[in-house]
C-alpha cells in the first residue's frame, strides 16, 4: 500500500506551498505529490490523469479538500467514485468525514458519507460560480471607468519619437534607439509598428 497527495492550485499565479507542508507533515515524500495549477472545473489535467494511472488497489489518496479534487458537482462525485470502486482509499484533510476506508461501513454511516459528499460538492460549485461572476463584474466595473485590462500600454513619448527619427536616418543603431527610448526590444519594434501604422510614417 502507497499513500499519495494530490495537490492543486487554480492558477500559475497561486502557490501550492501550504498545501505541500501540509501533505509533507502526514509524512508523505514530494516524491509522492501530484501537483497541477489548474482550474477544478476539468479533470482533464495532466499530473491529476497520472496519478490515477499510478494508484493501485489499497493505495490512499490525500487532498486537502475535496474543492482540491475538483468544483464540478456531477464530475467530482464521479471521480471519488472511481476512486472507490477501484479500492483506493481516499483522506481528506478538512473533511474527514467524506474519507473513506477498507472497513465495511454500516448503511447509516455510508448514508450520511454520501449526503455530506453531495453538499460538498455543490457548494464547490457554487463557490467556483460566484468567483466566476465576481470576476465579470470586476472588469466590467473596471471597463466602465476607463481602466486598461491586460498587459500595460506603452505610450509613445517624446523619447521614442526622436530616437526613432535618429534610428530611421541612420543616426543610431537599433539597439542605440532603445536604449534611448528606455525600451526593451520586444517594446520598441511594437511601438515602432503602431507608429508607422497610425502616421503612415515611412
Amino acid at each position: 500500500m502507497k499513500t499519495f497527495a494530490y495537490i492543486r492550485v487554480s492558477s500559475k499565479e497561486q502557490n501550492e506551498a501550504r498545501q505541500v507542508e501540509t501533505m509533507m507533515n502526514l509524512g508523505i515524500n514530494e516524491r509522492d505529490m501530484f501537483i497541477d495549477k489548474m482550474s477544478g472545473k476539468s479533470f482533464d489535467r495532466p499530473s491529476y490523469k497520472l496519478l490515477k494511472q499510478m494508484v493501485r488497489e489499497g493505495d490512499v489518496v490525500v487532498f486537502d479538500s475535496i474543492t482540491r479534487m475538483g468544483r464540478n458537482m456531477n464530475d467530482t462525485m464521479n471521480e471519488y467514485n472511481w476512486f472507490v470502486e477501484n479500492g483506493v482509499q481516499l483522506q481528506f484533510v478538512k473533511e474527514p468525514m467524506i474519507n473513506t476506508t477498507n472497513e465495511q461501513d454500516d448503511l447509516m454511516k455510508e448514508a450520511i458519507r454520501k449526503i455530506v459528499l453531495v453538499l460538498l460538492t455543490a457548494f464547490a460549485e457554487k463557490e467556483r460560480d460566484e468567483i466566476k461572476i465576481r470576476q465579470a463584474e470586476g472588469i466590467a466595473v473596471a471597463k466602465a471607468q476607463g481602466k486598461h485590462l491586460g498587459r500595460p500600454k506603452t505610450s509613445i513619448t517624446n523619447e521614442f519619437e526622436n530616437a526613432y527619427k535618429q534610428w530611421k536616418e541612420g543616426n543610431l543603431t537599433g539597439v542605440q534607439a532603445m536604449e534611448q527610448a528606455k525600451l526593451k526590444k520586444a517594446t520598441w519594434y511594437r511601438k515602432v509598428k503602431e507608429y508607422e501604422s497610425s502616421r503612415k510614417y515611412r
